[in-house]
């Protein structure tokens, strides 16, 4: 559970965001809408307060956005069936083949308090809904990732709280029980290199990586990862949304993350401040052609 002061925080961008959804008519669109998005309506009438919130299932706690209303929660999810996961594991040699150029180059370190002892890097491909490996670091650009990850039939990369990024953990690295920022996302781990002594737990279930193979699940539930290993771990990481969310409601929640004063809010709680000017230039520059913000805010 967060501490005290960035509870306080995560409160005042609640705050921050639902008052510019209702300036900017945001949420009075979605409030006209048909039946399709009734779902979004309860959900915004909870989050504003006009409507009990749901009761808290055992072991989730998104820590930013609540959980949203009728959609099955279960911390695990088989990856035998989940397509995506089928998916990204037939695309594992050619995922291995960019992993293959990263094993000299520098990584940008994850500073993080869930961070206990070793080290955990990464080489993000998409953050804050942006392909930054190519903006960032083109020497690098991990192409035949995310074309893999792009084909995949519910990724949701252009939301901007979902990942696709490698990630390895030294020898002795920790993550500690955390939970993610929101319950819109289902995530997928494909373990690439998988040394003895690591694992993940998720709710109240361990579990292992293996190569080649994808483990499914809802970072919203309490989780933590180890490395106990005498090797270096690595892992793609990539988001799908929940599969419980349909299209017009993704499409809603795509709109009102993807407006700029909510992205750069959302963005400020996770990136590096050297990234923060040339993010900022995209995501304007993605709000000018992007259909659904105007479409959700005509404010």
């Amino acid at each position: 559970m967060p501490d005290a002061a960035t509870q306080q925080v995560l409160i005042q961008v609640r705050h921050a965001i639902l008052q510019l959804a209702r300036q900017g008519g945001y949420i009075d669109t979605v409030m006209r809408a048909g039946s399709e998005l009734d779902r979004l309506k309860m959900y915004l009438e909870m989050w504003e307060g006009r409507r009990p919130p749901l009761p808290p299932r055992p072991g989730q706690a998104p820590v930013l956005f609540p959980p949203f209303p009728g959609l099955e929660e279960r911390p695990w999810r088989e990856a035998s069936q989940v397509p995506e996961a089928a998916a990204l594991e037939r695309h594992f040699p050619a995922v291995l083949r960019d992993l293959a150029r990263l094993e000299h180059a520098e990584l940008v370190s994850y500073s993080t308090d869930i961070v206990q002892g070793g080290q955990w890097s990464v080489l993000p491909i998409y953050l804050a809904g942006e392909r930054v490996d190519r903006l960032f670091r083109p020497e690098l650009a991990m192409d035949a990732t995310a074309e893999a990850v792009e084909s995949l039939a519910g990724q949701c990369a252009a939301f901007p709280l979902s990942d696709v990024l490698f990630s390895a953990h030294t020898p002795g690295t920790r993550l500690t029980p955390h939970c993610s920022w929101d319950g819109f996302r289902m995530r997928l781990h494909l373990g690439l290199k998988i040394p003895p002594g690591c694992g993940i737990r998720v709710g109240t279930e361990s579990r292992g990586w293996e190569p080649g193979r994808v483990l499914v699940f809802h970072d919203s539930f309490e989780h933590e990862t180890w490395n106990t290993g005498d090797a270096r771990r690595v892992v793609l990481i990539a988001d799908c949304w929940h599969p419980g969310l349909t299209v017009p409601e993704r499409e809603a929640l795509l709109a009102l993350t993807r407006k700029f004063e909510v992205r750069r809010i959302l963005a400020l709680l996770r990136i590096p401040d050297a990234l923060e000017a040339p993010l900022m230039a995209r995501f304007a520059e993605s709000e000018r052609t992007d259909p659904r913000v105007p479409r959700f805010w005509p404010g």
